[in-house]
């Protein structure tokens, strides 16, 4: 699909909404919880419960800023970045809900070098995507796949796939069926095209959802 000027700027304001909708929360409860500090300024009980509610949302914020800006920015593109830098940005993503977990070895076979460019990137966009499958919580697993290709498998109760993502992470979408939600598999979907990969659904069932990255050189 080729994109004009005013498709760009729409992507550009979805993904915009989908980043502030996941930090407006985090943000707004350190703002709330420095307002209770405030009201509970003779209450040592009061206060250690405004600090610690203001240390967990301001640790939530900082773990979406770097997930963000491994999948979305330059960063996760580095060649300094490694396997084990994505698994601690993305624990720390998942760790402020507590319904994900993750179970993969960064410093085994994933199938596809690390070092290759924008492979990185675009398992940090693969991940957060099997995030949007488990609506109940369940486990991240990352193995590698036949050939040049890593699986990121996501397994639970309830394990779905949200309609139009598909289309959105292929490009084949109808701009006019977007939304913010659709922005992240959208985006994904491109760097990794830039970059070479292809991302598709591999299979899946009531339990999992099972995402395939393959790395497609040009000749």
């Amino acid at each position: 699909m080729t994109l004009n000027n005013s498709d760009v700027t729409l992507i550009m304001e979805f993904l915009a909404s989908r980043i502030c909708h996941d930090l407006v929360s985090p943000v707004g409860a350190i703002n709330n919880g420095l307002e209770f500090m405030e009201d509970m300024a003779d209450d040592p009980q009061g206060m250690k419960t405004a600090t610690d509610l203001i240390a967990h949302s301001a640790g939530a914020a900082s773990a979406r800023l770097m997930a963000f800006r491994l999948a979305y920015g330059a960063g996760g593109r580095e060649g300094n970045i490694k396997p084990e830098d994505i698994q601690k940005a993305f624990g720390a993503l998942i760790r402020s809900d507590g319904k994900i977990r993750q179970s993969w070895d960064p410093f085994g076979p994933l199938g596809i070098s690390p070092a290759t460019r924008g492979f990185l990137k675009t398992l940090i966009g693969t991940l957060i995507l099997g995030t949007e499958c488990l609506p109940k919580g369940g486990t991240i697993y990352v193995d590698p796949g036949q050939g040049e290709q890593t699986l990121v498998r996501a397994e639970g109760t309830g394990a779905t796939i949200r309609e139009n993502v598909e289309n959105a992470l292929a490009g084949t979408i109808a701009l006019g069926d977007m939304d913010p939600r659709l922005a992240h598999p959208y985006v994904v979907g491109i760097a990794a095209r830039t970059y070479n990969f292809d991302v598709q659904l591999k299979d899946s069932d009531e339990t999992h959802v099972t995402w395939a990255i393959t790395h497609t050189p040009t000749a």
